[in-house]
Parts: C-alpha cells; sequence; structure tokens
C-alpha cells in the first residue's frame, strides 16, 4: 500500500477541477429543470407561445404533454448523474490520498453502475415520447439505445466486484501480517 500522495498530478487535480465542475452544473441544470416544469404550468400561454415559435405547426396539446415528460426524464437523469459525480468525487479523492483501493470505493462504483443503468433505462421513455407525441417535431427525442452505454453499466458493475475483491484480499494480506 502507498502513502497519501503529497503533490496530487495534473489528472488527479484535473479530474477533480472538472467533475465538482459538471456537479455543480449538473445540480443547476436540476433546478432549472424543475422550475421549468412548475413554469410550463403557471405560464401555460407563453410556454405554448414559445413552442409554437420553435416548430409553428406543432400540434400545441402534444408538443405541450411531450416537453413536459421530457422534462420529468431530464430531471430524473440529472438525479441519476448526481450520483455519479458525488460517487466519483469521493473515489477520486481516494486515489489523489494514494489510497484508492477501500470498501467504499467499491460501493461508490456500485452506486456508480446503478446510477448509469437508470440512465440507460431513461433512453426508453425517453424514445418512446417522439412516437406517442409527434406533435413534437423537432423537439421529439430519437429512438435510439446506446450499445455503448449498456456495454459501460456492465464494466463498472464488474470494476465494482474487482475493486470489492480487491480490498477484501488487501484487508485480509493487512491482516496476516
Amino acid at each position: 500500500m502507498s502513502g497519501p500522495v503529497s503533490h496530487p498530478d495534473r489528472l488527479i487535480k484535473t479530474s477533480r477541477l472538472v467533475v465538482r465542475t459538471a456537479w455543480v452544473a449538473n445540480r443547476i441544470l436540476l433546478v432549472a429543470l424543475a422550475v421549468g416544469l412548475v413554469l410550463s404550468w403557471t405560464f401555460s400561454k407563453q410556454f405554448a407561445e414559445w413552442i409554437l415559435t420553435g416548430n409553428p405547426e406543432a400540434n400545441l396539446q402534444s408538443a405541450t404533454t411531450g416537453i413536459r415528460w421530457l422534462i420529468v426524464i431530464g430531471i430524473a437523469g440529472s438525479a441519476a448523474t448526481d450520483r455519479i459525480l458525488v460517487a466519483l468525487v469521493q473515489v477520486i479523492a481516494t486515489v489523489g490520498a494514494g489510497d484508492p483501493f477501500v470498501r467504499a470505493n467499491a460501493q461508490r462504483l456500485q452506486t456508480i453502475a446503478w446510477a448509469l443503468f437508470v440512465l440507460q433505462l431513461l433512453d426508453i421513455p425517453g424514445g418512446l415520447i417522439g412516437k406517442f407525441y409527434p406533435g413534437m417535431g423537432s423537439f421529439a427525442p430519437s429512438d435510439t439505445i446506446s450499445i455503448v452505454g449498456w456495454i459501460s453499466v456492465l464494466m463498472v458493475f464488474v470494476l465494482s466486484r474487482v475493486f470489492a475483491a480487491g480490498s477484501a484480499m488487501r484487508d485480509e494480506l493487512e491482516g496476516t501480517v
């Protein structure tokens, strides 16, 4: 086991900055989506005008409902992304401290994997919205499923198990010394 790193390398510093910046941006997005959803009902006339500005031929009822559902999916996706970023900040901190192979990181990776799983599942209703609300026109999301995304989910679940086994082996080795 190596000791704490006194001067974290550039990758750790950059990763920490990027992930923390993404976390702040994601929190802002989460609040904006929640406020936007509320405002879509509070100012429904202006919301309708905005939709028609973006797509003058849109079926207003279909587009309004579809966009509101997309906002709900966006809120769920932002919440899942928050779980990923919080766990990732903690993993990066252990790497910077020189001790990444701990049980807590195995759990953090599992949290990341479940959040990635949720994000992949959100592709399904996202794609269905375009089909059920055809009046959305250009606002409609595509209905593609990401194979790379699903492979990433599996990879992080496996990596979580690797970290769990590695930390258990390390704990066992430290107990015998």
